[in-house]
């Protein structure tokens, strides 16, 4: 992993809504295409998310000023959570981990 920030990702802004079966959906509202680096999920980090209940599959780095609190990330068509930010300077570190859900025209089920 390098700092360079050369992988492409899309954070993605949704509303929650309930279709006619009480099914809960995510219709995508605003998707902002920016440029992140990658880090490696570092051992620790992996264990305190484990006893959390969360799986950590990936950490990203972006600009602090381009993320507005979305909680979804689309990376290379897939969709992962934000399960935790941390400052660093002018970066934000991003841990993601991965969801089931798929984008579909502009839905996220």
């Amino acid at each position: 992993m390098n700092n360079a920030f050369c992988l492409k990702v899309a954070l993605l802004e949704v509303s929650e809504e309930v279709d006619s079966y009480g099914n809960q959906k995510f219709k995508i509202t605003k998707r902002n295409e920016v440029l992140s680096s990658e880090v490696s999920v570092s051992r620790n980090e992996f264990y305190e998310a484990s006893r959390s209940g969360y799986k950590v599959t990936r950490v990203i780095r972006i600009n602090n000023f381009l993320y507005k609190g979305e909680r979804y990330i689309s990376i290379e068509k897939k969709i992962y959570k934000v399960v935790r930010t941390y400052q660093i300077s002018h970066l934000l570190e991003l841990t993601l981990e991965d969801s089931k859900l798929c984008e579909v025209e502009g839905w996220l089920v």
